[in-house]
């Protein structure tokens, strides 16, 4: 019977600290998005207090803290309007959307752009299609 408790807790704690890294991610994502609508300085304060007490809880650098920024990561590209990484694209399908998102970005969205670059630049295994990426990509922008 001890047994059986020990390893109930081994596998329901695990479970649990994941879900909460969701149920965080989702938390915090509907702040940012209320935080994005509103002209209330104190809804975006509200964000970066939330953010501290989740990096708390989750433990920073922990697997779960990594869980919880990628979860938030997807969500303020969204905010930004910025697409998901798709990386069963060509190489010219790839440049373009990048190119694309350089084209219809303001200057504040261009950051996600160029982070939506890097990481296509990271689906490419191959070095030289990777630096062609790179050059086509970049000259696009300009």
């Amino acid at each position: 019977m001890k047994n059986i408790t020990i390893l109930f807790f081994l596998l329901v704690i695990p479970f649990s600290v994941f879900a909460n890294a969701e149920t965080k991610s989702k938390e915090m994502c509907e702040c940012l998005k209320n935080a994005k609508t509103s002209q209330s300085e104190s809804d975006k304060k509200k964000c970066l207090t939330l953010r501290e007490k989740h990096v708390k809880a989750l433990k920073k650098g922990s697997k779960h803290h990594e869980s919880y920024l990628k979860s938030l990561n997807l969500c303020e590209q969204e905010l930004a309007g910025i697409p998901q990484v798709d990386s069963n694209l060509t190489l010219e399908e790839k440049t373009k959307v990048v190119c694309d998102c350089m084209k219809n970005a303001s200057n504040q969205n261009r950051m996600g752009c160029f982070k939506l670059q890097s990481d296509y630049a990271k689906t490419i295994s191959d070095l030289e299609e990777k630096k062609a990426f790179n050059i086509k990509s970049q000259s696009c922008g300009e």
